[in-house]
């Protein structure tokens, strides 16, 4: 996905004072190492950047191919803790999987020992990563493999957090507008209603981590009001949607009271 499509996350981040530093990820790629290439490149760009903006830490924030790349970063180029945290968003472990191999399925079926490259046999782990990490997870990932999602890599890292997004597309953390859109080709969520409060949850959760990160005392300030301002939208969003589903149901209620009437006169 082109940059373009996160503003909404680049301006959450910018909004309580955060650098944000983009990279471009080809999803289609049919280099097994891109993914580690891309993931050792990030420590190496905040050590080119970190004096520059007078900073010890940094952040990642990371969408589908990005969310793994995001949580390889941690598992095999953090050796000096420098990362505060991490989230990812619906992440997609697969080609190569590196955290959700099926290791005892594949030592029942005889395969040959767990290899250490993480290509196919054995899991790279979180559970030494001193990163506060939270990944997310949808359900309706059209062509994301239902084995190699967010929950699964949870599920064999329970040190990090896990925020449900059922009911919402895959690309709900995206922005709208422009020609090239993936959204045709993944699963589009329950409702435009749901996807709109997955979105607002998650630009809160990352001004959240964004605003817990920020030092100085006035910038602490101003992110906590930006952070106040988005927890509101957040409300807002799952208030229209409860409305909407009240009111459904009083005119599912009403249709069924007039068919019931319908019938009770029917001739």
């Amino acid at each position: 996905m082109p940059i373009s499509k996160y503003a909404s996350i680049i301006n959450a981040l910018t909004s309580v004072d955060h650098v944000v530093i983009g990279m471009y990820v080809n999803a289609i790629t049919l280099n097994r190492n891109a993914h580690r290439m891309k993931a050792e490149a990030i420590p190496q760009i905040f050590e080119e950047l970190k004096s520059e903006f007078r900073v010890n830490k940094y952040d990642i924030v990371g969408h589908s191919v990005g969310g793994k790349i995001a949580l390889l970063t941690a598992a095999l180029f953090d050796s000096e803790e420098n990362i505060r945290n991490i989230v990812a968003l619906d992440p997609v472990d697969q080609h190569p999987v590196e955290f959700t191999n099926d290791v005892l399925k594949q030592a029942m079926l005889g395969g040959s020992k767990p290899q250490a490259n993480g290509d196919k046999k054995s899991n790279l782990s979180l559970a030494s990563s001193k990163a506060d990490i939270t990944v997310t997870f949808t359900d309706c990932g059209g062509i994301v493999g239902k084995k190699h999602h967010g929950r699964e890599i949870q599920k064999k890292n329970p040190n990090i957090k896990l925020v449900l997004h059922r009911n919402a597309g895959h690309m709900v953390y995206c922005d709208d507008g422009g020609v090239l859109s993936w959204k045709s080709l993944m699963g589009k969520g329950q409702s435009a209603d749901r996807n709109d409060v997955v979105k607002a949850e998650a630009l809160y959760l990352i001004k959240e981590k964004a605003t817990k990160a920020t030092i100085s005392g006035s910038a602490s300030g101003k992110a906590s009001g930006v952070l106040a301002k988005a927890k509101k939208e957040w409300k807002s969003a799952k208030a229209e949607l409860k409305e909407l589903g009240e009111d459904a149901q009083k005119k599912g209620n009403a249709m069924a009271g007039a068919a019931k009437f319908t019938s009770m006169f029917k001739l």
